[in-house]
């Protein structure tokens, strides 16, 4: 296969990457508008909260009250729909697991050789370069996702869950939430919105490394 005469990029992989069509198992991705939703729900969460903050500064005021029934609703509404998905597809996993994760691999594979007979027409020293940035992009991430949220994102779900709960079992009485418990909840909320947000980029860096580290494999010589 001849050598490319263009440079390699990491946005021109990343657009390849972009174009693969889902495959078999496409279900068990989340769409994209419900993790958007999911950050609004976050958000709604944090505006719930926050007038069981003020009211330690502040008198308590009517629009407090509507504030926090807002946040209130607006977290149910973006939450209700990524709950109820994800009920349904570990329901749907549990009875076809085994036949969409075989298809799902053998597409997978097809799709990864096409990308690395792209990648090696380019020469090696500049894939063993990217190489080296990614490796170096995945340690500053981790690092910084350690500093930020230390081990925060193996909860998952759960601490959102319970700063949701909070507010449904004091909808009655959102402004009786103590302040620190309140504080303590979006406090929580926006760590899993940095911590999910930072798992997806470090997924993303994984495979242009793996997709690297193969290219140069196959290349010939050493890629450290």
């Amino acid at each position: 296969m001849a050598e490319s005469t263009g440079n390699f990029s990491l946005a021109a992989m990343e657009r390849r990457l972009a174009a693969v069509p889902d495959g078999p198992a496409a279900v068990l991705n989340t769409p994209r508008w419900v993790l958007w939703l999911n950050v609004l729900g976050s958000v709604g969460v944090i505006v719930g909260l926050t007038p069981s903050v003020l009211v330690q500064f502040i008198r308590p005021q009517m629009w407090m009250v509507y504030l926090a029934q807002a946040g209130t609703c607006t977290a149910i509404a973006g939450w209700a729909p990524f709950i109820l998905r994800s009920l349904w597809v570990v329901l749907r996993s549990v009875r076809n697991w085994k036949s969409e994760q075989a298809a799902q691999l053998d597409y997978d594979v097809d799709h990864f050789r096409e990308l690395t007979d792209w990648l090696v027409t380019f020469p090696k020293s500049q894939l063993v370069e990217h190489r080296r940035m990614t490796s170096l992009w995945r340690q500053q991430l981790d690092t910084k996702l350690g500093l930020l949220s230390g081990g925060f994102s193996r909860l998952g779900f759960l601490p959102v869950a319970a700063a949701l709960f909070l507010l449904l079992m004091n909808q009655k009485s959102l402004l009786a939430i103590p302040g620190w418990l309140a504080m303590l909840g979006a406090f929580v909320v926006l760590l899993y919105l940095i911590s999910t947000a930072g798992a997806l980029m470090k997924i993303r860096v994984d495979l242009y490394d793996t997709l690297l580290t193969n290219a140069i494999e196959r290349k010939g010589g050493r890629h450290d």
